[in-house]
């Protein structure tokens, strides 16, 4: 019988050295195992339709290309591994044994990664869509609840690099000297046309003068967007000699917005409405500024008219529980829950059961102060909605006195203002007015919607819908702390506003794609588990 010989080294010896022959598993097939997460990835997107995908080929010209389902699945796996540079996707397809299984062995270089993540924006929302259609048939997404949600994500452009009116006034003005500098040298240039003919065309412009000119063009359209952002501004009240509209230098499409982590910053506003169900995006799109509230209603008619399925109840943040809004899905038969900030809180001695008796003398330092004019706010006011009309605090009452159109944020508003009439000798002008002497008496106005409003608050303040709103929070904002976190998707990598729209629907595809994935794993491990006590 042999002795086992002892180790004369006292380190662990190297279980495969370098220079030995090795043999490997012959396939990729039996180097993966059965119940990795890249196999049902592989399973699920194999089941979908790539006929549109395919049509982008000529199908018989050229090198026999990569089918573009194999680049997806790449794509949307890196994303799920939290991996988002084209050029790190490369070494993982040569070097990481699940990418090299999902490829079957293909070496795919960075530049068709990056060209096919910028294109194929309509066939990606195809396969977006199925995968939502595939969660809806399996039972595990439902339409009839929703929540829209929008976060902030930063553009790939400079902090510091930004265009105003000012600065951009000045280099269109050098630019302007440049062109008229070449447009004098081609002058001297066209006299010795009979000298020396080029073959150039006479009706086109030489290469430098027009890229001149296509700049200047470019210019234009910036200072357009610059003038058009400072007359919104201003008509806010802004002053556009200390705080004047900025746009980012290397994304013009980009908006300056701030960040939650502090501070101010080139951002663009994606948005994602999920259903309640499991939590899967069913709705994505990406604006472009601090205008989310505007897409509730287009995005979700897109949602029936893509899935066929009914909505019944949309949940947003308080930013949704705008006028237009209320209104809309009030039309629409639509429920909407946002909670709606209530000036007539309990604590206001305003609100009275006989709103024609004054306010009692002990209370009335206790009305609602507006800071700008030291004057009682709106909310010191109690609406009647049978008489169409104010009561202020000493109990007389505003009637209609008129109304005007104004705009909001483009869209034209119905204005309505109530005046009171019999403000002269009022022991309260000098808290009601800022000109108690005046003998215009104190005006207050309130938009079109404020009966919608007014409704809204009413239905917020049941306990059941307070108890189903809650469910808001979990599900409407955990998509963007997966696409942040898990994803890395804090930072876009395109630019360009259909640029980033489409690296958005990649994160809200591969965040689908990841939780189809769980779903279907327990599912499956369910009916296993079933099965064995079947057995037994």
């Amino acid at each position: 019988m042999s002795q086992r010989q002892p180790k004369t080294n006292y380190w662990q010896d190297a279980p495969m050295p370098r220079d030995q022959i090795v043999l490997f598993e012959q396939t990729l097939q039996s180097r993966i195992r059965h119940d990795h997460p890249v196999r049902i990835l592989d399973e699920i997107l194999d089941r979908l339709d790539w006929n549109p995908w395919e049509a982008e080929y000529h199908g018989s010209l050229g090198q026999p290309p990569i089918h573009p389902s194999v680049l997806c699945k790449v794509l949307l796996f890196a994303l799920i591994r939290r991996i988002r540079s084209s050029r790190q996707i490369e070494y993982n397809v040569r070097h990481s044994v699940d990418f090299i299984w999902l490829s079957s062995g293909r070496t795919i270089d960075h530049v068709t990664l990056s060209n096919f993540r910028r294109k194929h924006q309509d066939q990606l929302k195809g396969i977006y869509r199925q995968l939502v259609q595939t969660a809806i048939d399996m039972g595990v997404a439902k339409l009839a609840e929703l929540c829209i949600d929008g976060s902030r994500v930063l553009a790939d452009a400079s902090r510091s690099k930004r265009w105003t009116q000012a600065n951009l006034a000045k280099v269109i003005e050098q630019l302007d000297q440049e062109i008229q500098t070449a447009l004098g040298e081609m002058e001297l240039i066209d006299q010795a046309d009979d000298l020396l003919d080029d073959g150039q065309p006479s009706d086109k412009l030489p290469a430098p003068i027009a890229d001149l000119k296509e700049r200047r063009e470019q210019l234009d359209r910036i200072m357009d967007k610059l003038k058009e952002m400072d007359a919104a501004r201003q008509g806010k009240g802004k002053d556009r000699s200390k705080n004047a509209a900025q746009i980012p230098k290397t994304d013009t499409d980009a908006r300056v917005l701030p960040n939650k982590e502090g501070g101010y910053a080139p951002n663009y506003t994606p948005m994602a409405v999920t259903e309640t169900e499991n939590g899967f995006i069913v709705g994505a799109d990406v604006v472009v500024g601090n205008v989310e509230h505007t897409m509730l209603l287009p995005m979700v008619e897109q949602i029936i008219a893509d899935y066929g399925e009914e909505v019944e109840t949309v949940m947003g943040d308080g930013a949704y529980s705008a006028g237009e809004n209320l209104r809309g899905c009030e039309a629409k038969e639509l429920e909407l829950l946002s909670p709606l900030s209530d000036p007539a809180a309990e604590n206001n001695p305003a609100v009275r059961s006989d709103p024609e008796q004054p306010v009692a003398a002990e209370k009335i330092d206790q009305l609602p102060i507006m800071p700008q004019t030291k004057c009682f706010d709106k909310s010191a006011f109690v609406y009647s909605e049978e008489e169409d009309c104010y009561y202020c605090p000493a109990g007389k009452k505003l009637p209609r006195s008129g109304s005007e159109t104004k705009q909001r944020g483009g869209t034209p508003v119905l204005q309505l203002h109530y005046r009171c009439s019999d403000c002269a000798g009022c022991v309260l002008a000098s808290k009601c007015k800022v000109n108690p002497t005046s003998k215009k008496g104190r005006k207050v106005s309130h938009d079109e919607y404020e009966p919608e409003r007014r409704h809204h608050r009413v239905r917020m303040k049941d306990e059941e819908v307070q108890a189903r709103y809650r469910r808001r929070s979990h599900f409407g904002e955990t998509p963007f702390a997966v696409l942040k976190a898990a994803m890395s998707l804090r930072r876009f990598l395109l630019r360009g506003h259909e640029g980033v729209r489409t690296e958005w629907l990649w994160g809200c595809t591969a965040f689908n794609l990841k939780k189809l994935m769980s779903l279907l794993e327990t599912l499956r491990l369910a009916e296993a588990e079933s099965s064995r006590l079947a057995t037994n």
